[in-house]
């Protein structure tokens, strides 16, 4: 088969945060005084989080709020939480807290260069816009579609519908490319997708019933990637 389109997920996919979650907000919470050890905050953090994300443009900001209260309320309280999450909710508005995965922009070229459409799927906030803007992205993609402007997070069949939509394109014509095997892959064949699970470090080791690679560049070697 031959695709017209290739969709991503965006975190960990396309882009990765620069150190780990626990790492970024532990250097801004000892500014407040927090003794908090990164790796407790990192474990913290994937316990409240769990890869959900905010379904309306309205609450996103108050969403993420209550999640990082629950990291703190479980790791020591912040003694100025306000301010304080303040830094943390900047931090992930562009590259300072995002760093494209070094062969992102060498495929994407490649993609759009082949003439195919390009879209992204994410259970983010519309801080999307500014990240893939300040990482020299955003211009690759046909579309974008995340959850707080849906009202729907992955693994809702919902969004994927949406993502279709939004790029124009038969689900059978779109390739979709996820790190995360429920959310993304299952979630998107269900949604009628041929899906990539891009694994670059042996998370899903006994994932042999879906497709699987370890670098975006072995999406250019897949032959049926072409526009038709």
């Amino acid at each position: 088969m031959k695709f017209r389109a290739v969709l991503f997920d965006a975190a960990e996919t396309l882009f990765t945060t620069r150190g780990s979650v626990g790492q970024i907000y532990g250097s801004i919470a000892r500014r407040f005084g927090s003794k908090a050890p990164d790796d407790a905050i990192q474990a913290a953090f994937v316990q409240q989080f769990r890869g959900a994300g905010p379904i309306s443009t309205e609450n996103q900001k108050e969403w993420w709020k209550n999640v990082v209260r629950r990291v703190f309320t479980e790791t020591g309280m912040i003694a100025n939480f306000d301010q304080f999450f303040e830094q943390v909710y900047d931090r992930f508005r562009d590259s300072q807290g995002w760093v494209l995965f070094p062969e992102t922009a060498e495929v994407l070229n490649e993609l759009k260069h082949r003439g195919l459409k390009i879209g992204v799927i994410s259970n983010f906030d519309d801080r999307i816009y500014s990240v893939m803007r300040s990482l020299g992205i955003l211009a690759y993609f046909d579309a974008v579609t995340i959850s707080s402007e849906t009202g729907y997070c992955k693994p809702d069949r919902q969004i994927f519908e949406a993502a279709i939509r939004a790029l124009k394109e038969p689900p059978p014509k779109i390739l979709l490319v996820g790190d995360s095997l429920s959310n993304d892959v299952e979630a998107g064949m269900r949604a009628g997708l041929t899906a990539v699970l891009i694994d670059r470090t042996g998370r899903y080791p006994s994932a042999n019933h879906v497709p699987r690679v370890s670098s975006l560049k072995e999406l250019l070697s897949i032959t049926s990637v072409n526009a038709v």
